[in-house]
């Protein structure tokens, strides 16, 4: 081992210390001084230092044309190559005593790195100032890669990479493009020769700016090698570079393994992958598949679209539109000219489901065909079909309209009551989808005296001038709430006999008195005219026609009806005894 110090002049003693102290040993810092750089001096070049005598020991720092080169990106480091041979080679084969050293010239041997027995293609560490010289056994016909990380003045690591041959430069690199989202990228690397069979190559490549990475070996036949880069996201960049090596599986420190690297100049080779343009991958006419409707009255129709990646989430899909259309033809949605815009309803596994009301929309009875229709961010539209499998886009085969039958309503949708009288005795029922509108231009509306009257709306019902109840006459008016209207079975009733329960009619053999009337909590029914053997029955029905209750009685007497669970209001009693029919007005008070 050599260390030799040179001073000139006279100088005080402190100082002279104090230039001993300076000039042997460096203050630990994160890089060893650029200008001093890297040297290797020892054995095999007569312990020159700096190694003039052999640019491949020498620093590039420090000594013109050396070729112990720094390299500052990713782990700083300080690398050379050199070929050993018998002849003509950098250096000659055999063992040897050697150091790592940086100083100036005036002090190259300042600091040293020493203390190790060299295993070949194994990263070593190196003590600061060690005690003993390394050593190290070279083969002649052979190439060698040192790298040493450059980590300041401290104890540091270091590699010597064997290979047979010169190792060669990663010459050309190219990748296909565009790369769509899940599909790998296919990288191609060209060297400048065929490689040495210990020189591996590798690819490494990120998708977080370097925060992980990851490592592939690259397969080479000749001078191609080619590997894939897995498949990622659709906007994700992905940066990548290649390197080589004589270790296998590197998992970390990939910089002080490399040998040669192709990097694209220091910025890497990047490519991003395509965001697809999103498009309308499945439509449908989702159900119902037919139905049979009143006019005007309601028909929900559902639809399903799907765009993969942004349907079938929590949240409905931005810029996804729909529709649901009809035609009284059974053609191409295409042609058709009615659609109604149809409203997010909710994801439906990979798809989001809109719905839409047709019903309100058809004015005209008739058979109708529905079909939907949608469209993504102003494209095209895209037609949908219904299939007992799940229905798809608009074939007219496989995937068909909707058949719909509007039907004229039995409840009516408007109803116009003029010069109409209810009279004594009578119960009517009259009713309308929508409004009911009552006498007015010159007409009249009377309910008289003993008369009933029930007007169910379902959203409006007006009294207009000509209105008149009568003293003793009854009208209920309302809107629904339950879509309930007047029974056609039962409605309207003629009623017969009195009201007042006063006497039974008089007219019939069999005959029934309704008392009180009008009644609060129960009332009682006294049948007469009948044998004593004969069973009489006795409906109670609301003003609509809706059946309450039956009640039965055997021969003449009488009958108490509770009426407690009864709203206030105007009910019918309808007596069948034999061929005996009646009917009467109860009202609860």
């Amino acid at each position: 081992m050599k260390s030799t110090i040179f001073f000139r002049g006279v100088i005080p003693v402190l100082f002279f210390i104090l230039g001993i102290q300076m000039m042997s040993i460096r203050v630990a810092r994160a890089q060893i001084y650029e200008p001093e750089g890297l040297n290797m001096p020892g054995a095999w070049n007569s312990w020159n230092n700096p190694p003039y005598n052999n640019l491949a020991l020498a620093s590039y720092t420090e000594v013109p044309g050396g070729r112990v080169v720094k390299f500052s990106t990713g782990q700083q480091r300080w690398q050379t190559i050199f070929s050993v041979a018998e002849t003509g080679g950098d250096l000659v084969g055999g063992s040897w005593n050697w150091l790592f050293t940086s100083g100036p010239v005036g002090n190259p041997w300042g600091n040293k790195w020493a203390s190790v027995n060299v295993v070949l293609n194994t990263l070593q560490l190196y003590t600061k100032e060690g005690a003993t010289d390394n050593s190290i056994t070279i083969g002649n016909g052979k190439w060698y890669t040192m790298n040493f990380e450059d980590a300041g003045y401290t104890d540091t690591r270091a590699i010597f990479m064997e290979t047979s041959a010169q190792p060669v430069d990663i010459a050309a690199v190219s990748n296909t493009s565009p790369v769509m989202p899940a599909s790998p990228c296919t990288v191609t690397m060209t060297l400048s020769l065929a490689p040495a069979p210990e020189e591996l190559f590798y690819l490494r490549y990120t998708t977080d700016s370097w925060a992980t990475s990851f490592v592939m070996a690259v397969p080479v036949v000749g001078t191609t090698g080619t590997v894939q880069i897995p498949g990622q996201n659709g906007g994700t960049t992905v940066s990548y570079y290649l390197f080589s090596s004589t270790v296998a599986d590197i998992t970390a420190d990939y910089d002080l393994y490399t040998i040669k690297m192709n990097t694209n100049g220091g910025v890497n080779y990047t490519y991003t992958v395509t965001e697809p343009v999103p498009v309308i991958t499945f439509a449908n006419l989702q159900n119902p598949p037919t139905g049979t409707i009143e006019l005007l009255q309601p028909f929900q129709v559902t639809g399903r679209a799907g765009v993969p990646g942004i349907t079938g989430l929590p949240t409905p899909a931005s810029g996804l539109e729909a529709w649901v259309g009809y035609s009284l033809s059974n053609s191409d949605p295409a042609l058709w000219t009615n659609w109604i815009p149809a409203t997010y309803s909710m994801p439906a596994g990979s798809n989001d489901e809109f719905t839409a009301n047709l019903g309100a929309s058809i004015g005209v009875t008739g058979t109708y065909y529905y079909a939907t229709r949608y469209r993504l961010n102003s494209g095209a539209y895209v037609y949908g079909g219904y299939s007992p499998t799940g229905g798809g886009f608009w074939t007219g085969i496989d995937n068909v309209a909707g058949v719909l039958d509007v039907q004229a309503p039995v409840v009516p949708i408007f109803l116009t009551l003029e010069n109409t009288t209810v009279a004594a005795e009578e119960s009517h029922c009259y009713n309308a989808k929508n409004t009911i509108t009552v006498a007015g231009n010159g007409t009249s509306f009377t309910v008289q005296n003993g008369g009933s009257a029930t007007l169910i709306a379902g959203v409006a019902i007006d009294f207009l001038p000509g209105s008149v109840i009568s003293n003793g006459g009854y009208l209920h008016g309302y809107i629904t709430s339950t879509g309930e209207y007047c029974s056609p079975v039962v409605a309207p009733f003629k009623l017969t006999g009195t009201t007042s329960g006063t006497e039974p009619d008089a007219g019939n053999a069999c005959s029934f008195r309704i008392y009180p009337n009008p009644a609060a909590t129960a009332t009682v029914i006294q049948l007469q005219g009948v044998s004593g053997y004969a069973t009489s029955i006795f409906d109670l029905y609301g003003i609509r026609g809706n059946h309450i209750s039956t009640h039965r009685m055997t021969g003449p007497g009488s009958l108490r009806i509770d009426l407690e669970s009864l709203q206030p209001g105007a009910y019918l009693v309808r007596m069948i005894s034999g061929d005996n029919v009646q009917t009467r007005m109860l009202v609860r008070q």
